[in-house]
């Protein structure tokens, strides 16, 4: 999400915008929250497109069909505005990743991935050809990957499957690759069995990284789409069948959406939610953590508030039914991660937080998440005596450290501080295995790496450090990200001290409190 910039709106009908989620070809898409606190999509059309009357009778088309679609598998459209100047459709917001962002950052999807995102799609599309539509557009950037199975999104050019009064003759809609052959030659009329093509095409990409039919300009790859036979070879062999199925050239010989949901569900016997790859389920928990951060303060929009979150003891600890079993590593107590909200002024009421921030919180404790770092290390001797160069990390108000001025000086790394080190560190939720390595140096130099890896999903982070400060018993150091997704550590600082046993106890400042344990120098 980008800030909103100078000429956004502050807010769309009754919808504060918080940033800019994206741009499309029909115009900017908000994140918006209610006077409730509900976080929504709103897409809001182009001027162009506003001032031209044609549109909007396809817009004011798309809106009510859109409405018809009701669906575990699909985002609702929630509220809209057909006739204003600028034209507005605000949707459900999920706080998940496109599986176009999975596959491009993370990799193809294993096969025990693949089997419940090909059972959810397949249900998606049974509730929206119920409606008589068809979605025209279904492609990776328009499947979102959650928790509880995936989301289709997006009917910007969807259809009712029985009106074609508003297509442009000769004008092809869709994505080149995902796009089934009558959609291109227009022959025989598009109708449900091209979503079902798209859907095959969905599960090659899945499951290799790579579209049926290929990479390659527009022009190339709609021939092949018309005159060439998909590549199937990485799918796994219990779905290559039906992919060939889905992406046959004739419409006539596709299955529906009712046969390949009834077909996938013999085949993963239970639901839709599967066991997604740990870094994709790492990613879509810190996205759940900052929709739950935007819900906590919800106020309505003339109300200031500030919001944090915090431990407040220990309680009687409960399993957490809600967080998969795979990832399970103990116990968790809703209450110590219960929202403590304050008010400018008084507020309507709001849902107790508790139980979902406890959900967020144990999806957060696979993550290889790089928070903001605080390092200790104790030393058994005395280290020569110095004044810091730098001031300690100051800290926000989610309590993470931020990045501590450094300054050259002369003031040296200590002998006892350099090698690599290595050793686990847990805040009762997460384990992480850290590793740190340092060289000689005075301060302001770039003299160490260090990084962390979940110990479950194996996701790491890597850094640069720069020794920041020496201390009478530790040492400050400066981080820059290098490696890893999703991390935020970049301008980080961490301090270091070394135990009289030679030890060393490493604490870093986490989202949900102290991160400790015990390092050793090999």
């Amino acid at each position: 999400m980008r800030p909103l910039e100078p000429d956004d709106p502050p807010g769309i009908g009754p919808y504060r915008l918080l940033g800019v989620l994206g741009v499309g070809g029909m115009g900017r898409v908000y994140l918006g929250r209610t006077a409730g606190g509900r976080t929504v999509a709103v897409k809001v059309v182009r001027p162009d497109l506003s001032d031209d009357p044609e549109f909007r009778t396809r817009f004011r088309r798309e809106v009510t069909a859109a409405r018809r679609v009701q669906g575990r598998y699909t985002v609702p459209v929630l509220d809209a505005d057909v006739d204003t100047a600028r034209p507005w459709l605000a949707t459900g917001f999920v706080a998940g990743l496109s599986l176009r962002e999975a596959v491009e950052n993370y990799g193809p999807l294993p096969e025990p991935s693949l089997l419940p995102l090909a059972a959810g799609l397949a249900r998606a599309l049974v509730d929206i050809h119920a409606t008589g539509l068809i979605h025209r557009d279904l492609k990776p950037s328009n499947v979102l990957l959650t928790i509880d199975g995936p989301k289709v999104i997006d009917f910007g050019i969807a259809r009712a499957a029985e009106d074609s009064a508003l297509t442009t003759t000769g004008k092809v809609i869709g994505s080149p690759g995902y796009m089934c052959p009558e959609q291109i030659t227009g022959e025989p009329p598009l109708g449900p069995p091209g979503d079902i093509f798209a859907l095959g095409g969905l599960l090659a990409y899945a499951a290799s990284g790579t579209g049926p039919f290929g990479d390659g300009d527009s022009i190339s790859m709609l021939w092949r789409v018309v005159q060439e036979q998909p590549r199937l070879d990485a799918v796994p062999d219990a779905l290559r069948p039906i992919a060939a199925a889905c992406l046959d050239k004739d419409p006539a010989r596709r299955p529906t959406a009712a046969d390949l949901a009834e077909r996938f569900t013999a085949l993963t016997g239970s639901g839709t939610t599967g066991r997604l790859p740990g870094p994709v389920l790492e990613d879509i928990s810190r996205r759940a953590i900052t929709l739950l951060d935007l819900e906590a303060t919800a106020l309505p929009l003339d109300a200031p508030v500030t919001a944090t979150h915090h431990r407040t003891g220990t309680g009687h600890p409960v399993p957490n039914p809600l967080v998969p079993p795979q990832y399970s590593s103990g116990t968790y107590d809703p209450a110590r991660f219960a929202p403590t909200v304050r008010h400018d002024r008084p507020a309507p009421a709001r849902r107790n937080l508790a139980l979902p921030i406890a959900l967020a919180a144990g999806l957060v404790a696979v993550a290889a998440t790089a928070t903001a770092v605080t390092v200790v290390l104790a030393r058994h001797d005395s280290p020569p005596a110095a004044t810091s160069t730098a001031g300690p990390p100051t800290r926000t108000t989610s309590g993470r450290a931020t990045s501590a001025a450094v300054a050259p000086g002369s003031a040296t790394l200590p002998a006892a501080y350099v090698g690599a080190w290595t050793g686990n560190v847990s805040d009762g939720l997460a384990t992480f295995t850290i590793q740190l390595d340092l060289k000689a140096g005075r301060v302001g130099d770039e003299l160490g790496t260090s990084s962390n890896t979940g110990t479950v999903a194996k996701q790491t982070c890597v850094r640069a450090e720069t020794l920041a400060a020496v201390g009478a018993s530790d040492v400050t150091l400066h981080a820059r990200l290098t490696a890893g997704s999703g991390c935020d550590d970049d301008g980080q600082s961490s301090t270091v001290r070394v135990n009289a046993d030679g030890s060393a106890t490493y604490t870093m400042s986490g989202m949900f409190g102290d991160i400790t344990g015990t390092l050793h120098r090999h």
